[in-house]
């Protein structure tokens, strides 16, 4: 077991000094998941955009990057450190949200939205909002974006990964629940800190653009997250924020569940 774990952890990449703020987070985990991942994301307020930043080695890691984000994997990150308690557990947490509980690859990380938060409600992480929400609706999502556009992600120009991506989207259809942009006003009384927020696209083959964190100040509520060409900000009025961004037609909101 010892030897597993050693394994385990000389896997883990830390980019510049996240590991020891990943230690720091981890120690100070008092309060609840939700308030925890805003004071995060606080925290990382100015924090550079990185896009593909997971791309960037030939082979897979698991990657951990503290100091620069892209919209998803402040999320992620924020939500497997609020999990955890020791750094060895909020690796294993990340390791188990990234990969859906597989090994460390490519062809397992979980690309789209819908997948990653299909599989973090199965591992008692998050619950689904949606279903709750004033004005909500569904539909079934066929997800082949990735397949249809290799030449958009580096991994993909080796004949292995989309080979295995194109397999994987062949009958990959999933129903996604979401509050269209027009009733959006009405669901803001039930959402709380440290809720999830993700734009719902109509652009074909994808289930969303851009995820990020809600923050509430009372009868203010932002959003936190990773935007390209300004890092990590603060959009006051999320509503506003969503409606301006172009091919959303909603958002689906998910809430951090306790350790």
């Amino acid at each position: 077991m010892l030897l597993l774990a050693q394994a385990a952890a000389a896997a883990v990449i830390y980019i510049g000094g996240s590991g020891q703020q990943a230690e720091q987070a981890v120690r100070s985990n008092h309060g609840d998941v939700g308030s925890t991942m805003v004071q995060l994301s606080r925290r990382w307020l100015g924090a550079p955009y990185r896009a593909f930043s997971l791309d960037q080695s030939p082979q897979e890691r698991l990657q951990v990057d503290l100091q620069g984000f892209d919209c998803f994997l402040l999320v992620e990150q924020a939500l497997a450190l609020a999990r955890s308690q020791t750094k060895t557990g909020f690796e294993q947490s990340l390791q188990q949200l990234r990969y859906g509980g597989q090994s460390t690859d490519y062809c397992h990380r979980q690309h789209y939205f819908t997948r990653w938060a299909q599989t973090a409600i199965d591992q008692g992480a998050i619950r689904d909002l949606n279903p709750a929400l004033p004005g909500v609706t569904s539909r079934q999502r066929r997800l082949n974006f990735m397949s249809r556009h290799p030449d958009s992600y580096q991994p993909m120009q080796q004949r292995r990964n989309r080979d295995c991506i194109g397999k994987l989207e062949r009958d990959l259809l999933v129903s996604q629940s979401f509050v269209p942009l027009k009733t959006l006003p009405a669901a803001l009384a039930k959402l709380r800190n440290g809720d999830i927020f993700a734009l719902v696209t109509d652009i074909n083959g994808l289930d969303v653009t851009h995820v990020g964190l809600v923050e509430r100040n009372g009868n203010q509520v932002n959003g936190l997250h990773a935007a390209p060409g300004h890092g990590v900000i603060r959009s006051p009025d999320l509503v506003r924020y969503g409606g301006s961004i172009d091919n959303v037609i909603g958002m689906s909101f998910f809430r951090p569940l306790p350790r």
